[in-house]
């Protein structure tokens, strides 16, 4: 006589039911194994990168002479002047197209694969930017001393405006006859609230003659410059500025000087034509001005 163990029975049975659990299939058909697949999905590498991957790359940042100047990789880094020893060198990880980095980088990932090296040359436009941002300036505001016509009403210590509320921002919201609003250093008073516009008076402290009754010959000094009266009519006012704060003061200027400006800052002539004349104002970014080569290789896409 044969007698079956117990423990045998329960172990066939077991071994029966795990069978049937991995091969179940769920209600709309699909097996356990390929729901397991499908919840899997976003750990799968993707191959090309595109807008809106994060992706990991090692690169190499170099100047046009072959300087280093940073690298994800600490054998490159350390011949660079940024090396940090307490930085983690590892591939460095960005979102595509969010404006995490600079232009050129950004788009000189598109279309890559996985494992894909490649060479980035990018210019300063699309890097750290020019060296100097221009800005166009009337010539007079560089002569020593020079004439402007100006509205008489911008020489008046209170100025009266209408204002939309809506171009006030948080501050045009429960407005009151009487409060003031104060943008920098300019201070308004609301005198009157009509619909959705309102009327304010302006403390006007940038008036140069502030304080004073308007009179042909009236001089003061105003940042710097002194300011003349030459010449009043109803609505406008002829004024002398001796322009000690041009940053050429009693100088002849030529394009490539540099100098500073009243705030601090330095400027540098970059054209000088009849009505205008061209500054630049310096780009500080260390980086800026040059074109860059960055040698850079896909490690992760996801």
């Amino acid at each position: 006589m044969i007698v079956i163990s117990p423990l045998i029975l329960t172990s066939c049975f077991y071994k029966a039911e795990n069978t049937k659990t991995q091969n179940t299939e769920s209600a709309s058909g699909e097996t356990s194994q390929e729901i397991e697949k499908i919840a899997n999905v976003s750990l799968v590498q993707k191959e090309v990168v595109g807008t809106g991957d994060t992706v990991g790359v090692d690169y190499v940042g170099t100047l046009e002479d072959g300087t280093i100047f940073d690298s994800s990789i600490e054998e490159f880094a350390k011949k660079s002047t940024n090396y940090s020893s307490g930085r983690t060198y590892e591939p460095l990880t960005f979102t595509v197209g969010a404006g995490q980095m600079i232009k050129g980088f950004d788009n000189g990932v598109l279309g890559m694969k996985l494992g894909e090296k490649k060479t980035l040359t990018i210019a300063p436009a699309d890097a750290y930017g020019e060296a100097y941002t221009e800005q166009q300036v009337p010539a007079k505001y560089f002569q020593d001393v020079f004439k402007e016509v100006v509205p008489r009403d911008n020489f008046q210590d209170t100025i009266t405006q209408i204002v939309p509320m809506s171009a006030l921002g948080e501050q045009g919201t429960n407005l009151t006859v009487g409060k003031v609003i104060e943008a920098g250093n300019v201070k308004a008073t609301v005198t009157k609230i009509e619909g959705e516009n309102i009327t304010v008076e302006i403390d006007n402290a940038q008036n140069p003659f502030y304080g004073k009754k308007m009179t042909v010959g009236l001089k003061t000094t105003f940042e710097g410059n002194t300011v003349t009266v030459k010449k009043l009519t109803d609505t406008e006012v002829t004024i002398e500025v001796v322009n000690k704060a041009n940053p050429f003061y009693g100088k002849k200027i030529k394009e490539g000087m540099e100098g500073t400006m009243p705030n601090g800052g330095t400027m540098k002539i970059l054209k000088i034509e009849t009505e205008n004349i061209t500054i630049g104002i310096p780009n500080t970014n260390p980086l800026a001005g040059k074109t860059l080569k960055f040698d850079i290789e896909i490690k992760s896409i996801k």
